[in-house]
């Protein structure tokens, strides 16, 4: 069970106190597996109940990774981040799991409303309400759970999403890896794609290197980037995987930017730094032409690692402020199909 008290028939979980102001500092980074502060997301919580959780979150008006074009809107991507952390977060402070045990994600989604990731004179203030699904202890220890998340910005829905989180012990760990601390040096990155058609500005932004397939790139996991890998790790992050998905879906919808405004994610298997990664994308039939599917997998030692469907739609046209030159990395793309896409030039 929880470390949180089980109350009687007749109780009930108190509401936070008046007092409480859930955005008045960050969480421990540590209770978030962060390293630099201004990467914790998360501002406070309290329980409601005992699966039950409301998480206090701040998204800062520009943030130096997760941003889209114009720094009109909030990049969605910060709700699966905040998801992320705040598994993390419950994980340690309502089921005692200690520092020092590793976790993995085993899936992550997201889908948020467009118009509510406006951009105005204040940071995003969020309050999340969660329910712990799925919970499994072994030897009265947490072992995996599932966090079900509802986001409110000023009283409003922003969006919604979940994750599957499980809990490996630090011996687990080290068997399920089999490397006794030693990791293999990582693939020096390879050249990027050009930024413009990711949706990006910076060269050190991109994840994708061009490969000979259409549809295709290889995973360029640079393991000096700030964000990505806030702090050393033994495999790619799944949040890497998730910016290759986005990006590989802005580059078959370039020239036009566009959002990925639904996510639904797996990890299958760890992806090693020091193996070639092959991403594919394709995109998929849209009843509605504003909202693209794509489908994206991640392809190591010749079986899928991971997998993202994605759904886009086109960037705020007061966002989209800067605009992205048609160019080209590769041959033209192939669809499910196998049919032409025209991309234009």
């Amino acid at each position: 069970m929880p470390l949180i008290a089980e109350l009687g028939e007749d109780e009930a979980y108190p509401e936070p106190s008046a007092g409480y102001d859930f955005h008045e500092r960050t969480v421990s980074r540590h209770l978030v597996h962060r390293t630099t502060v201004s990467e914790v997301f998360l501002t406070g919580w309290q329980a409601t109940g005992p699966y039950d959780f409301l998480l206090g979150a701040q998204w800062p008006r520009a943030h130096g990774f997760y941003r889209l074009p114009g720094d009109v809107q909030h990049d969605p991507v910060l709700l699966a981040e905040t998801i992320r952390q705040a598994g993390l977060l419950i994980s340690h402070v309502g089921f005692g799991v200690p520092q020092g045990h590793q976790f993995a994600m085993d899936d992550l989604s997201y889908a948020v409303d467009l118009d509510g990731l406006a951009i105005d004179a204040r940071p995003a203030s969020l309050m999340l309400r969660v329910s712990c699904q799925d919970v499994r202890m072994r030897h009265r220890r947490l072992a995996s759970l599932r966090v079900e998340v509802q986001a409110e910005r000023d009283g409003r829905p922003l969006g919604h999403g979940s994750g599957q989180v499980s809990v490996i012990p630090p011996q687990a760990y080290r068997r399920l890896r089999g490397r006794d601390g030693l990791n293999p040096a990582p693939l020096r990155p390879g050249t990027p794609t050009t930024p413009a058609l990711v949706g990006r500005e910076n060269p050190s932004d991109v994840v994708l290197t061009p490969a000979r397939q259409p549809g295709t790139w290889l995973l360029r996991a640079d393991a000096r980037h700030p964000v990505l890998f806030d702090h050393p790790v033994d495999h790619v992050p799944g949040m890497l995987v998730l910016e290759a998905a986005r990006q590989a879906a802005q580059r078959l919808r370039h020239p036009e930017p566009v959002v990925p405004v639904e996510a639904i994610s797996s990890f299958e298997h760890y992806i090693e730094l020091d193996r070639p990664c092959l991403v594919r994308a394709w995109l998929e039939p849209a009843p509605d032409p504003r909202r693209v599917p794509v489908r994206v997998t991640l392809e190591q030692d010749g079986r899928t690692a991971a997998e993202c469907r994605l759904v886009t739609e086109p960037l705020t046209p007061a966002a989209a402020l800067l605009d992205a030159p048609a160019l080209l990395d590769g041959p033209g793309f192939r669809d499910a199909r196998g049919q032409g896409l025209q991309i234009a030039s």
